[in-house]
């Protein structure tokens, strides 16, 4: 049911309180991070220095990270780092032998694995140190502790997340780096391991529990990938810790922390995906060439509407830390019928595991914010729980740095988990998602100012199980609320060329939202299995939005009047949202195939439609995939959208697309993956979108005069993407991404480039460790200028009105929609890293280069009135609409 009441436009929008500023002073910056870096070194230094804990020794943080070391320089280094005193004799450590541990998350007794795998030397805990000896030799009491290794059996690597059974009871998990510890084993006690991994073939292993027993290996060897487990899909990437065999190629949580990137911001580490457009104020990510609301964004399960912070800011950061994620999905080509009501592509986040013991603690300080994250066991290891709380403080910074001391805008977030194992075949876990904003913007000067408040809540239980083999359910439900709270008002009498005299906005909404999702998977055969699945979810929203102004406008005989205009949209949509959908999947030899059909309903638009989806894909050898999809796809407005501040009452039918997509992958043994993909996309009825043209960033874009309804007959994308990215060679990685695209509108019978259409993208990355210290890396970014709207100025000398004898009017006009293009985009952003081992923590401290060699880019042009001297004016673009100069970000990271 939708009330709409007054709804009327006058003859066009005002001008609101200006473009916010964006470029700070540079030194200041600087002052005030090194300030905040020093208070925070000094107020950890002393809790981290002080005193030795009675834990276990093998048990203790390792805070290890050496590179190219020699085994005897790799135990004394351990003996530093972690506090733990270790005997050894240099004449029984091999003096010819060169080793490296990254080890700064591990465990003492795991950094011994790692450092005397392969030398046959054992070690021992006994009188509050450990000594290292030959097996068999005199070392002391026999410790209970067994350390090992799940590698591949054909090149060694190590075998992240693999499952390991103990003795038929106790369950645990290797790390990233395929590590595992068992604690608490009878000294002289056998200890069975079962072991399984994804895409590995199940192995046994017995180890003789003869006290403290280290470098236990356990080789796997390689199996056909689990049917339900095979990524089919082209354009599909994991990135931090998601499984290279189940996600094509992936971008490690180390590389993601080396990328230089303002704000720690989960977004904003895929902007150099290929296929993924975005400025650089804005977290938005618009995929290939779609907008940000065509993305589906996922949190464990659950569908986040509104994932952004500083949405009046465009979208400045999102709702989510980077550092409380264990893994990031993200897909731009065509996905299977499970996702839906959506079109561009998926970015399906994961929250991270805790390790395999004890807590971890992080605390972050930065220029945006400040952070905490903890995680942590119970039930006897059978639950999980993770814990995190993020301050932005953008107003400190903006008012110290002097950028615009009018402008205040701030943020917070809150994530919890708990996640609990009921028995070997059932997992439920309780989630909540909190995210605030605050900003104000005054001018003194004027009586002008702007306050909006938004806060997004989630609730989210989730159960899976597998109650039988073969049968994997799993069951969501959410409850939800999205609510906004923004008022404006501006007094610009003879201020600016396109002003109003005044304006008045208060714009009210809330949205109220719970829902259901139940998901099956069933096994008919290894090589046959059926998806089945539904949606329902229920929405109400409430919205009051009103807006007035006044501004000098001309009659047909120029003469000068006052025109009044006013919009009130009072709505009050409600409905509900049905999917269904089922898919058969199966595999020949090298083949694999899926062929699906999605139903989506929605009520409030009377929306039935139906999306038809195939997908395949074929291994002709070794480390080679060829991935193929055609489909169609529905995405609706949803209740949330309902363009308000532009007069919209009535949320707009949905818009279908049809979508192809092929692609070719390769991976090396040597740790390099290769990519090319081509893409199309053709959309009937696109959604409305509205834009100001001049993009100036505004808290209250709706009263710009330059604000724009595009409704295009239909939409095109298209393109060809190239990958090629080192991922495992030591010290070293990197990658080179290259995308040849574009994306259009058709209106009025022609084709006109989107908002954001980028013809040629180059982004390149690299990063290196020096000695395990330290790190350096950069990345560098190229694409073709955005399109722009030509904007054309005259002036009407008028008599005035109200005691003024002359007034001069300026009338504005605009050209041909997106016909010219801004110059060329690129920047180089550069980080370096300082890794500082203390007692039982590591301290990192980071200085981030944003924009290093200052380049100015362009988000738009400045339009000014230019007089010919001549009695004739015309416009005059500037570079005004700036995106951001060079901007040094010093940056600590605390884990314990």
């Amino acid at each position: 049911m939708t009330r709409t009441l007054g709804v009327h436009r006058g003859r066009g929008g005002p001008t609101g309180p200006g473009r916010v500023p964006m470029r700070p002073m540079v030194m200041v910056m600087v002052m005030v991070m090194v300030m905040a870096t020093a208070v925070a070194i000094g107020a950890v230094w002393p809790a981290a220095a002080a005193g030795q804990s009675t834990d276990a020794l093998l048990d203790r943080p390792a805070n290890l990270d050496v590179d190219d070391v020699s085994v005897a320089d790799g135990l004394r280094a351990l003996q530093r780092a972690s506090g733990v005193s270790i005997a050894f004799s240099p004449d029984l450590v091999p003096s010819d032998r060169r080793i490296g541990c990254p080890c700064r998350e591990m465990t003492v007794g795991e950094a011994l694995s790692r450092i005397l795998e392969g030398t046959g030397l054992e070690w021992r805990e006994a009188r509050r140190q450990v000594l290292v000896g030959r097996p068999g030799s005199a070392m002391g009491p026999a410790a209970t502790t067994v350390v090992g290794m799940v590698v591949e059996g054909e090149t060694g690597r190590p075998v992240p997340a693999a499952d390991i059974v103990i003795d038929g009871g106790r369950r645990l998990l290797t790390g990233s780096d395929g590590r595992f510890t068992v604690r608490g084993v009878a000294p002289g006690s056998t200890v069975r391991l079962s072991v399984e991994a994804l895409g590995y073939e199940p192995a046994r292993a017995e180890v003789s529990a003869d006290g403290g027993v280290g470098g236990v290996r356990v080789a796997l060897t390689r199996a056909p990938l689990p049917l339900s487990e095979i990524v089919i899909a082209p354009g599909s990437f994991g990135v931090l810790d998601a499984t290279p065999t189940a996600a094509g190629v992936t971008i490690s949580r180390d590389d993601i922390e080396a990328i230089p990137q303002f704000g720690d911001d989960a977004f904003r580490t895929l902007k150099r995906m290929p296929g993924v457009s975005s400025d650089d104020v804005s977290t938005r990510l618009n995929v290939r060439g779609g907008t940000s609301r065509d993305l589906l964004v996922r949190l464990d399960g659950l569908e986040l509407f509104e994932p952004y912070h500083l949405k009046d800011l465009d979208g400045a950061f999102g709702i989510v830390d980077v550092q409380s994620l264990g893994s990031i999905d993200l897909v731009t080509g065509g996905f299977p019928v499970e996702y839906g009501d959506k079109t561009a592509g998926i970015f399906d986040m994961h929250t991270r595991r805790p390790p395999p013991t004890g807590t971890r603690t992080t605390l972050g300080l930065s220029l945006s914010s400040m952070s905490a994250i903890s995680q942590g066991h119970f039930a006897d290891g059978r639950g999980q729980w993770l814990g995190a709380l993020r301050r932005g403080f953008l107003e400190y910074v903006l008012s110290v740095t002097g950028v615009d001391d009018d402008l205040s805008p701030s943020y917070w977030d809150a994530l919890g988990r708990a996640h609990v194992l009921l028995g070997d075949r059932h997992a439920v876990s309780a989630q909540f998602l909190y995210a605030g904003d605050d900003m104000r913007w005054n001018d003194d000067e004027t009586g002008s100012g702007v306050r909006s408040r938004w806060t997004n809540g989630y609730g989210w239980l989730t159960w899976r199980g597998r109650p039988t083999d073969g049968l994997d359910v799993e069951t969501l439900v959410s409850v939800g609320r999205l609510s906004r709270d923004r008022t404006g008002a501006t007094n610009n009498v003879g201020r600016g060329e396109f002003s109003p005299l005044t304006t008045d906005v208060n714009d009210q909404a809330t949205v109220d939202f719970a829902g259901i999702r139940q998901e099956m998977s069933v096994d008919l055969t290894p090589d046959l299995l059926v998806k089945i699945g539904g949606e329902f979810r229920t929405s109400v929203a409430d919205y009051d939005y009103r807006a007035a102004s006044t501004r000098y406008a001309l009659d047909s005989d120029d003469r000068l009047f006052i025109d009044a205009d006013s919009v009130r949209v009072v709505a009050d949509p409600d409905g509900d949202e049905l999917a269904g959908w089922a898919a058969l999947r199966g595999r020949t030899g090298p083949f694999a195939w899926e062929g699906g059909l999605r139903f989506d309903r929605h009520t409030v638009t009377d929306d039935n439609r139906w999306s038809p989806r195939l997908m395949a894909r074929w291994d002709p050898g070794s480390g080679t995939s060829v991935k193929a999809s055609w489909g169609r796809y529905a995405q609706s407005q949803g209740i949330h959208e309902l363009e308000v501040a532009d007069g919209q009452s009535v949320l707009a039918p949905a818009e279908t697309s049809e979508q192809m997509a092929v692609g070719v992958e390769h991976r090396t043994a040597g740790g390099w993956a290769f990519r090319l993909e081509a893409y199309d996309r053709q959309v009937d009825d696109p959604l409305p979108e509205w834009v100001n043209l001049s993009r100036e960033i505004n808290p209250i874009p709706e009263v710009e005069s330059d604000r724009t309804r595009i409704q295009g007959a239909e939409a095109r994308a298209r393109g060809i993407e190239a990958l090629v990215a080192l991922e495992d060679a030591g010290p070293f990685s990197g990658s080179v991404a290259y995308a040849l695209a574009s994306a259009e509108n058709r209106i009025d019978g022609a084709w006109r480039p989107r908002t954001l259409d980028q013809r040629h993208t180059l982004n390149l990355f690299g990063s290196v460790r020096l000695g395990g210290a330290w790190q350096l890396s950069g990345a560098w970014q190229y694409h073709t200028g955005w399109p722009f709207t030509e904007q054309f100025l005259d002036v009407v000398v008028t008599e005035g009105i109200d005691g003024v004898e002359e007034v001069e009017v300026v009338r504005r006009g605009f050209g041909t929609l997106n016909a010219g293009r801004l110059p060329a985009y690129h920047r180089l952003d550069l980080r370096v890293t300082r890794r500082f081992q203390m007692d039982r923590s590591l301290l990192e401290v980071y200085l981030d280069v944003f924009n290093a060699y200052n380049r100015t880019n362009l988000r738009g042009w400045e339009w000014r009135l230019r007089d010919h001297g001549d009695g004739t004016f015309g416009a005059q673009r500037d570079p005004g609409e700036e995106q951001l100069p060079l901007m040094p970000t010093l940056g600590v990271r605390w884990v314990f």
